[in-house]
């Protein structure tokens, strides 16, 4: 039978402190590895043996990390132990009810389970190995297709209600922290992502604020931005003509753009709004000829040897042509075109030669 939840009424006044101490903590922790010090410094105040904080996800059986690392403290578990817990984990009465539906409480499995019938199922094996009497846990989050959760271990003797109060006085402070550093890794894979797609297209970004000033731009930004516009007036400032476009275009409806060709290269500049305020120049640079060996290098899977075949495709030459230009036999430049095709997953020339038009 479930427990209701308790408040903190009974805990003394130095645990209170404690815990708020904790709390406190857990406010400032900024990345996986300032929550991992927090909870390492845990079994000291809830008076446990062992802490274990990790993810489970469904699909097989399969125990997997998220955002916190698996982490056991004071030392890893015995990888016996840790086999036989990932083989019957879905025996565990909390566990597997926390990947059906989140759960606020602090819970045991003996909340669930008398001692001869937790001690029939196949994970007891686990706990028997280790000694391990006493066991809380506690959700940080869940959505049905995973769960993450905070577990404190004791060996000679099971947690009483003191213990599991101080894990719900802490419960509503671990799982923003839990939150905050989840939303943080989700937003850095989605810039991530958003940078592998505009360098694939061979763009690159600067955020301006709405003071003028850069508040951020990648490396390849501030490269075009000197090729194309000079040296800028201040390490934050934008060069004057770029400065100058982006003020005129604040007011313009759409997204204005600004266009620069020179002689083998082409230079577009989008302006879009942001937030707060900040805008967003995305510049993308092109070579207006064919790539170069060392271009279709960077842009693709293929060696030095291949490039230079690949180019000479693109240009729609044949194989002859190809041998007499390199300096080689036809059936070697046959044979660099099967591999060019393998490494491209390609079928045929044709579709190799059009792969190196979309190289800028």
């Amino acid at each position: 039978m479930l427990r209701p939840m308790t408040s903190a009424g009974a805990l003394a006044a130095t645990e209170v402190r404690a815990a708020l101490a904790v709390a406190a903590d857990l406010a400032g922790c900024g990345s996986p590895a300032d929550l991992e010090a927090v909870l390492l410094g845990m079994p000291d105040l809830i008076g446990a043996e062992y802490l274990g904080a990790g993810e489970l996800r469904r699909g097989g059986d399969e125990e997997a990390i998220g955002v916190l690392p698996q982490i056991t403290y004071p030392y890893a578990f015995d990888a016996d132990a840790l086999a036989d817990w990932a083989t019957h984990w879905h025996q565990h009465p909390v566990f597997s009810r926390r990947l059906v539906r989140p759960d606020q409480q602090v819970l045991s499995y003996a909340d669930f389970l008398s001692a001869r019938e937790w001690r029939k199922l196949g994970i007891y094996s686990a706990y028997r190995r280790l000694g391990l009497r006493g066991e809380l846990s506690l959700q940080l989050a869940g959505d049905g297709r995973r769960t993450a959760v905070l577990t404190v271990h004791r060996v000679d003797r099971a947690f009483g209600e003191r213990e599991r109060e101080l894990l719900e006085v802490l419960a509503p402070h671990l799982r923003a922290a839990y939150a905050r550093l989840e939303q943080g890794q989700e937003a850095d894979r989605r810039r991530a992502a958003l940078e592998r797609g505009l360098e694939h297209v061979g763009a690159c970004v600067v955020m301006v604020g709405s003071d003028g000033r850069i508040a951020a731009a990648d490396p390849r930004a501030e490269e075009v931005m000197r090729r194309w516009f000079g040296s800028r007036p201040g390490a934050e400032l934008l060069p004057v003509e770029l400065s100058e476009w982006v003020e005129a275009s604040r007011t313009a409806v759409g997204a204005p753009r600004l266009v620069r060709d020179r002689a083998d290269r082409h230079l577009e500049v989008l302006l879009a709004g942001a937030s707060a305020g900040e805008r967003l120049l995305v510049l993308r640079e092109r070579h207006t000829g064919p790539p170069t060996p060392a271009q279709l290098m960077d842009a693709l899977p293929v060696t030095r040897r291949q490039a230079e075949v690949l180019a000479l495709l693109g240009e729609g030459r044949s194989d002859a042509e190809i041998a007499h230009r390199l300096g080689i036999s036809v059936r070697t430049v046959g044979h660099h075109v099967e591999h060019i095709l393998e490494r491209l997953g390609v079928s045929n020339r044709t579709a190799a030669a059009a792969l190196v038009h979309t190289v800028a």
